[in-house]
């Protein structure tokens, strides 16, 4: 994948193609910036353009150099990644002596830390001086989804480039050319919030099923009988069944938005869920605004809660507790 095959972040591709111009790339970078929006691919290709035999500010793909690097062969690119929540000591001693010593076949050494936020103390100690000081032919990049947990020194070390999410109609775009009709592809742009990555894995159905499976939760929180579903499934239950319950906290979130919009008399056409909206018009007739922003904050309070890794089981017990005391309001 070359710099103009990645989608998004026009303006970090214009900098590195302006940095590689210019032969001036940092040696220390961060990416740094949600998952899913090309962070990965991002420093694969500027590795590749950095030791591409072609091009000099992209790379061609077609070299040997970059045939290497794309199928993980190529002897001056490595990529360390996580191991059990963990960038191991010994990963970074083995980083820190291989970057002093010259490309044995490329023009220059890179070293790609995916999950950059977890590396450890002692990992990160060990980087210090390479990244403070490292040789001409060796680049560090650092891609996280959370800058803000890598420890200050690292982070004074390297310069930071900032990635966004990727725009909806693009991701639009992208997923109508993999044969998604345009009501599907609006829908599942609007659901992955600007994660690419996500929005290729989805499949129709499966995000249908959920979407169904979630409507059904949430109505059957305001019902006399049936109201202890939700927490019947994710107050305490197996890990495998949590796992799901991001998903179908941001469908509830988005569930409100659009009920909040219908009843102050919005634009259907910004409705995250058009393909809802009758249920949604006919729920948000019986619900106050006062109810509907109470509830639409208690949802966004547990979605920060959730990245924080916070226990899913209580997280559920709390929504549902407050939601109980919402009903009347």
């Amino acid at each position: 994948m070359a710099f103009k095959d990645i989608a998004g972040n026009v303006r970090v591709r214009r900098i590195l193609k302006l940095a590689l111009e210019r032969g001036r790339v940092p040696n220390s970078l961060i990416f740094g910036g949600p998952d899913g929006v090309g962070k990965s691919d991002m420093a694969l290709t500027l590795a590749k353009t950095l030791n591409c035999r072609t091009l000099t500010t992209d790379s061609c793909d077609e070299c040997p150099s970059c045939r290497a690097i794309d199928s993980g062969t190529h002897p001056d690119v490595m990529v360390l990644t996580a191991e059990v929540r963990d960038v191991k000591i010994e990963q970074t001693r083995l980083l820190k002596q291989m970057a002093y010593l010259r490309p044995m076949i490329g023009k220059r050494r890179v070293f790609i830390i995916e999950e950059a936020e977890n590396l450890n103390e002692p990992s990160a100690n060990s980087l210090l001086k390479v990244l403070e000081e490292p040789p001409d032919f060796t680049h560090i990049i650092l891609v996280t989804a959370s800058p803000h947990r890598l420890v200050p020194t690292i982070r004074s070390r390297c310069q930071t480039l900032a990635f966004s999410p990727i725009g909806r109609e693009e991701i639009e775009e992208i997923l109508i050319d993999r044969e998604f009709s345009p009501e599907q592809a609006r829908i599942l742009a609007l659901l992955v919030e600007g994660n690419l990555e996500r929005a290729l894995d989805l499949e129709w159905d499966a995000v249908r099923a959920l979407k169904d499976e979630a409507w059904d939760l949430f109505a059957s929180l305001d019902s006399a009988d049936r109201s202890c579903l939700f927490l019947e499934r994710f107050g305490a239950v197996p890990k495998a069944v949590q796992e799901e319950f991001g998903g179908v906290l941001e469908l509830f979130s988005s569930f409100v938005r659009d009920m909040l919009l219908l009843r102050e008399g919005g634009d259907p056409a910004l409705l995250l869920n058009p393909d809802f909206e009758d249920r949604l018009r006919e729920a948000s007739s019986s619900w106050s605004a006062r109810r509907l922003l109470g509830v639409f904050a208690d949802l966004d309070y547990l979605l920060v809660e959730l990245d924080k890794n916070m226990n899913k089981g209580l997280l559920a017990t709390t929504f549902f507790s407050n939601y109980g005391e919402l009903r009347h309001a």
